[in-house]
C-alpha cells in the first residue's frame, strides 16, 4: 500500500498552483466548475493533498473565492477520474493501490502499442519535432521538477494518442493516465532520465514511419515503468 505523501494540512493561499488563482479561474472559456476542477486536480497531482486528505467544500470555496456549486461540480469530475472518493460522509483523496496501477499499466500497454503503430502512419513531422525539442530540454535540465516531468510525459503520450486518429484510443489513454497520474516522478525518482530517453527512442522510430519498431519500443518503455514501480514499491507492499 502506498503511504500518504503529506500529513493532513490546513490550506493557505500558498498551497495553490502558481499562487495565481484569479488568472486560472478566468483564463479560458470553460465553465467555472471545469476551471475549478483543474486547480484541485493539480493540487492532488502535485502532492499538495496526500492520500486520505479531505477535500473540504467550504474551505476550498473560501480560498478560491467561488461558491460551493463549482466546487461540487469539480469534486464530481474528480470522483469520475478516480482521484477522490466518498468515505464516512467525507470526500477524500483516493489511494491508488499498486495492484490497480499495474492493472491499468497493462491495459495502457495494449492500447498505446497499437496507438503508436497507427501514429507512425499519420504523425505530423513538424509537430513531432516540437515534442522532441521539449523532451530534449527536459533531459538537459539537471534540476527538472516532478511537475515538469509530468508535463513532458503528458505531452508525449497524449501527442501519440492524438496522432493515432482513433477517438477511442484518445479517450481511453487519457482516462487511464489520469487515474494513475498520482504516481508521479517524485515517487519513481530513478525514471526521470530513462523515461525521456525512451520517449526519444520512440520518436526516432516515428520519424522513420516504422510502426513496428515504435510499438516494440513503446512496449519496452511501459515494461520498464512496470519494473521500476516494483523495484521502488514492491518490497513495501
Amino acid at each position: 500500500m502506498l503511504l500518504p505523501t503529506n500529513p493532513e494540512q490546513n490550506l493557505t493561499t500558498d498551497d495553490f498552483p502558481n499562487n495565481n488563482i484569479n488568472q486560472m479561474l478566468i483564463g479560458d472559456n470553460d465553465s467555472l466548475g471545469i476551471r475549478t476542477y483543474r486547480i484541485i486536480r493539480d493540487m492532488i497531482l502535485n502532492g499538495q493533498f496526500a492520500y486520505g486528505d479531505p477535500i473540504q467544500e467550504r474551505r476550498l470555496a473560501a480560498h478560491l473565492n467561488v461558491s460551493r456549486t463549482p466546487i461540487r461540480e469539480a469534486i464530481s469530475k474528480l470522483e469520475a477520474d478516480g482521484l477522490v472518493e466518498r468515505s464516512g460522509g467525507r470526500v477524500i483523496v483516493r489511494e491508488v493501490r499498486l495492484k490497480e496501477y499495474v492493472e491499468i499499466l497493462h491495459v495502457r500497454k495494449l492500447l498505446e502499442c497499437d496507438a503508436v503503430r497507427e501514429a507512425a502512419k499519420n504523425v505530423d513531422a513538424k509537430e513531432l519535432q516540437k515534442v522532441r525539442v521539449t523532451i530534449e530540454k527536459v533531459l538537459e535540465n539537471r534540476d527538472v521538477t516532478a511537475i515538469e516531468m509530468r508535463d513532458a510525459d503528458d505531452l508525449f503520450h497524449n501527442f501519440i494518442a492524438q496522432a493515432s486518429n482513433n477517438k477511442i484510443f484518445i479517450e481511453l489513454i487519457k482516462d487511464l493516465r489520469r487515474r494513475t497520474a498520482i504516481f508521479d516522478h517524485e515517487r519513481m525518482p530513478s525514471r526521470k532520465q530513462p523515461s525521456n530517453k525512451e520517449h526519444l527512442d520512440i520518436i526516432d522510430a516515428l520519424e522513420k514511419r516504422d510502426g513496428t519498431l515504435a510499438s516494440a519500443r513503446m512496449a519496452r518503455h511501459i515494461n520498464n515503468i512496470h519494473k521500476s514501480i516494483f523495484d521502488h514499491w514492491g518490497p513495501k507492499n
